[in-house]
């Protein structure tokens, strides 16, 4: 990479990659595995950015889903470590029920098996076409609906169960 290459990757990284970060969580369950999982995908990004991609934030996008998908599979392979509990202490009015809601969120998502989390958050999420998300999992258009109908499906059967308190601070 050249000096005007690096200050260019650079620059790209500061403006998008808190947006990639919360893209990967929304794809990964654990904070570790979605920073290791950018990361990757930034590295592969070094790798093309001369010439550079005409869609660099796409080409990370769609690095992070293959990423996801692939440790999705090999994810039987490793002991999933017990749930926590973690309760973390909250500042009071709306923000506090957003970070609640966010929390909420990301503990349904986590509950899903990694294909069907990885359609709910490109077609819900991201608001990705049927057609767009099948081409980046690699998989036909009736895949991505039955995943996408099961995991609504788990996501709203979780959500019936929970505690009221939790109910609406997802809502």
């Amino acid at each position: 990479m050249t000096p005007s290459d690096e200050r260019d990757f650079t620059a790209f990284v500061k403006a998008h990659g808190d947006r990639l970060l919360r893209f990967a969580r929304l794809l990964l369950p654990d904070d570790a595995e979605a920073e290791d999982a950018l990361q990757t995908a930034l590295l592969r990004l070094t790798r093309h950015w001369s010439p550079r991609p005409t869609t660099p934030e796409a080409y990370v996008r769609t690095t992070l889903v293959n990423l996801a998908r692939d440790r999705g599979r090999r994810r039987h392979l490793v002991p999933v470590p017990a749930e926590t509990d973690q309760q973390q202490p909250c500042p009071a009015g709306d923000h506090a029920d957003r970070i609640a809601a966010r929390a909420h969120l990301d503990e349904l998502l986590a509950a899903l098996p990694p294909r069907q989390r990885i359609t709910v958050v490109l077609r819900v999420l991201e608001g990705r076409s049927e057609a767009e998300t099948a081409d980046l999992l690699g998989c036909s258009v009736g895949t991505v609906k039955s995943n996408l109908a099961r995991g609504l499906d788990k996501i709203r059967t979780r959500m019936r169960s929970a505690p009221p308190s939790t109910q609406k601070a997802a809502q």
